[in-house]
């Protein structure tokens, strides 16, 4: 009787720090994956950590390793929110300890794993081929700055862009404020004829907190 009295509340116990792990959820603010522990080296890693059964105030989160280096935590809400800097060179290991404040248990532990984000570059709307229809350019409406084969998805915005081609033996060069296609750069788009080359240079992107900057120029052949 007393074995399955101890089995009983060994079977509770477990079930209930189970329960509050599966409680407790930490995200990556600009991972586009939700569920995914990733970090971006000399990037910016806003971390969440919230739970519906456990208040805020009564969570304390800690840096494991040298390897991961983490921010003042503040809280909003029910979130707790801090910033988070992958450091791989100082180890391999980059955990993070959720705790009680009560009873200093460690309620979760997350491993973070890191990998460098891309320079942003920018693209015609769905675009993604040099060779595109008339059509479809004509159903773009504005340039948008990506990550390519990142997940990174921190908010950058296309602020000014030049459009540049050549119809009938004269050079077009429009300067455009903004990240959309201008009403010129759609009037221009349909008169292109087969076989013209259109770009967009002189690119510049920002972000939230930070300068603008250069992006690639964008090279489409009209098919």
């Amino acid at each position: 009787m007393k074995q399955l009295l101890l089995f009983i509340l060994l079977f509770i116990g477990l079930h209930a720090a189970y329960a509050q792990t599966d409680s407790i959820y930490v995200r990556n603010k600009w991972c586009a994956k939700a569920d995914s522990p990733l970090l971006f080296a000399t990037a910016n890693n806003v971390i969440y950590v919230y739970s519906k059964t456990i208040k805020p105030a009564d969570l304390v989160v800690k840096s494991l390793d040298n390897a991961l280096k983490i921010g003042l935590p503040e809280i909003k809400g029910d979130t707790i929110s801090f910033m988070a800097m992958p450091y791989p060179k100082l180890g391999k290991k980059m955990r993070l300890a959720i705790s009680s404040k009560q009873t200093k248990k460690v309620l979760r532990t997350v491993n973070f794993s890191s990998e460098d984000a891309p320079q942003p570059v920018a693209r015609v709307g769905i675009v993604s081929t040099v060779d595109v229809s008339k059509k479809l350019l004509l159903e773009q409406t504005m340039l948008r700055a990506s990550f390519p084969n990142s997940l990174y998805s921190y908010p950058y915005r296309v602020k000014e862009y030049t459009f540049k081609t050549r119809i009938a033996g004269r050079d077009i060069l429009l300067p455009v404020k903004g990240c959309y296609l201008s009403k010129e750069v759609t009037r221009v788009l349909e008169l292109a004829p087969v076989g013209t080359l259109i770009e967009f240079v002189d690119i510049k992107a920002t972000c939230p907190e930070c300068s603008a900057r250069d992006l690639p120029p964008i090279k489409h052949w009209v098919r």
